[in-house]
């Protein structure tokens, strides 16, 4: 699973995908539409940074890099398969599965008119890789690439090697956009620097000549922000970005894949323009004055209303689909700092905490029932995958109110307040919410919060932008934190929450769950290729999860998709963003 992200191999047996219009045919090349063709998007937050490398994922990010940048292969979000996109075909796969070879296409080329190459792709994962690069969150992600070599009779092949079996290992392309290393090393301070160098335990980077420095630039956040240093393969280049307000996309002249028949290298659009609009009342508004042609972000109640207006009805398609993702509550299970008490350390504490979640509440009220609940990392749409063993965990005051009995946490000086003598001192029960300040999620923490009053559980508010709320939970500097995962349609590493080495380097495992066995079990599920035998090590880790509760899972919500009636092809999508907006052909 990915964090607003943040996510490789996706199965063709789930293919819930909703399409009001299911007109796919369009051009069959990259032709143009017209210059009034200007799509206007809505977003509810901003990426913290656009460097293709470095940085924290989240949605805002995918959605740009969708059409500004490239990787070799990807998932189809019509069929959900895995296609070639900048390789001839996809990996030919050595007998012991452990080599994957590809070879480039011979048209791909970068801004400045030079060639893409196994260069390119090389130092793409030397970057990625290095130690030193901002990119701790996804960086886990290609642990078992071992080395990418040249083959010496075909510039344009090379094969990737892998340390391990691992069931990512033909994938692990999918997600890994492109840089030139011509633009970004020209010097070639990385050159003598090869990809196992980056995985040696006692990598030293004053050994390497520049290294640091050259690392400290890459890093530095201009290289994120600049429109002129965004560059990348995709039909479409950043070409403003206004803090907070919009980011512009302005389709390229010259691009190389303007000839392609892909689907992916239409871009029918002269410009797509992404609207920052955090609040709900603005982008209803702004869908009623028709200044918005797509949206997949309304919330339920905005979205329930416009399904009731003629004029909306009459300008746009709407509809819903499934969504690979999961709001959720992270406790944090090994806090640090006298910023954060140890409220969540006993698992009892823990459980009271799900036992004292209304979710049922929150899905009806706030949802409107458009969401699919699970307890586990892995959605129940994943048969194969899911352990449906696992109970959904009910509202119980009584339940919970034993369990805090149990741990400790009695209200003893009668202020309806629970507290515990640690360390010497009295603590009550009365712990911070994170949450990204949205009118939505300040209704989730009502809603908590007056559900655990009931069992003597005091929740303070702790609201941030979404910025700050990903600084604080890689940091660990939360009580509880609610928040959102994104994944693709098929199970995903589930190391990247749960492995302890994701905890110490401050990745994705906000919780600090896990230990030594349940590293194992990660590992050997990580590296098991046969679906039924890794559905039954992935069952496995579900339950013991499930049995020490760092995490409560809430539901998944539905995607409202919502397109202008001037397009003729709105495809409505599961594969995230559920969109293909470089392919929205004006009538």
């Amino acid at each position: 699973m990915k964090k607003s992200g943040i996510a490789v191999n996706r199965i063709t047996a789930f293919v819930a995908i909703i399409c009001i219009i299911t007109s796919f045919n369009g051009c069959r090349n990259g032709a143009r539409n017209d210059k009034d063709n200007v799509i206007v998007i809505s977003w509810p937050s901003q990426p913290t940074t656009l460097n293709p490398v470095c940085g924290i994922p989240s949605t805002a990010r995918v959605l740009v890099f969708e059409y500004t940048q490239k990787t070799l292969t990807r998932t189809d979000l019509r069929t959900l398969q895995e296609i070639p996109l900048l390789v001839k075909s996809l990996a030919e796969v050595s007998p012991d599965g452990k080599s994957f070879s590809y070879t480039l296409r011979d048209d791909v080329k970068w801004d400045d008119g030079s060639p893409l190459t196994v260069d390119d792709v090389i130092f793409t994962m030397k970057v990625t890789k290095c130690p030193l690069a901002d990119d701790a969150l996804v960086r886990s992600t290609y642990d078992n690439v071992k080395d990418i070599v040249k083959d010496p009779s075909n510039p344009k092949r090379f094969t990737m090697i892998a340390k391990d079996l691992y069931f990512n290992n033909k994938f692990i392309f999918n997600e890994l956009y492109l840089i030139e290393k011509k633009h970004w090393d020209s010097a070639g301070t990385l050159d003598k620097i090869t990809i196992p160098d980056m995985d040696d335990p006692k990598f030293d980077p004053s050994k390497y000549t520049g290294l640091a420095d050259w690392m400290k630039g890459f890093n530095d956040g201009s290289n994120g922000h600049d429109p002129k240093k965004l560059c990348g393969l995709g039909a479409y280049a950043i070409t403003d970005w206004v803090v907070n307000t919009s980011i512009t996309l302005t389709r390229k002249n010259n691009w190389w894949g303007e000839n392609d028949t892909s689907a992916y290298s239409r871009a029918y659009p002269a410009k797509i323009v992404v609207k920052i609009i955090p609040d709900d009342q603005s982008g209803y508004m702004a869908l009623l004055n028709h200044s918005l042609d797509v949206d997949v972000w309304q919330f339920t109640d905005s979205y329930l209303k416009l399904k009731q207006s003629k004029d909306f009805n009459d300008h746009y398609y709407s509809g819903t689909t499934d969504q690979i993702s999961c709001n959720l509550l992270f406790m944090n299970t090994k806090p640090e700092g006298k910023n954060n008490p140890p409220f969540f350390t006993d698992r009892k504490v823990r459980w009271a905490m799900s036992y004292l979640t209304p979710v049922d509440e929150m899905n009806s009220t706030i949802i409107k029932g458009l969401a699919t609940r699970q307890v586990s990392f892995i959605q129940p749409l994943f048969k194969k995958f899911y352990n449906d063993t696992l109970k959904l965990i009910p509202y119980d005051v009584e339940k919970a109110k034993k369990l805090l009995d149990e741990a400790g946490w009695i209200d003893t000086d009668g202020d309806n307040i629970r507290d515990k003598v640690i360390d010497g001192k009295k603590v009550q029960l009365s712990f911070r919410l994170m949450y990204s300040a949205t009118p939505t999620n300040k209704e989730y923490f009502l809603l908590i919060k007056d559900a655990m009053y009931k069992a003597g559980v005091d929740v303070v508010p702790d609201p941030v932008d979404q910025g700050e709320l990903q600084t604080r939970a890689s940091a660990h500097d939360f009580d509880m934190m609610l928040s959102a995962f994104s994944g693709i349609a098929y199970p995903d590493d589930p190391g990247q929450l749960f492995d302890t080495k994701n905890w110490a380097n401050h990745g994705s495992n906000f919780t600090g769950f896990g230990n030594a066995s349940t590293d194992s079990l990660i590992e050997q599920s990580n590296r098991q290729v046969d679906d039924d035998k890794r559905a039954t090590l992935l069952k496995k880790l579900q339950a013991i999860v499930y049995d020490q509760q760092p995490i409560i899972y809430l539901y998944g919500i539905k995607r409202k998709v919502i397109i202008s009636k001037k397009y003729e092809n709105p495809g409505m999508y599961v594969e995230r963003p559920g969109v293909m907006l470089n392919d929205l052909k004006l009538k």
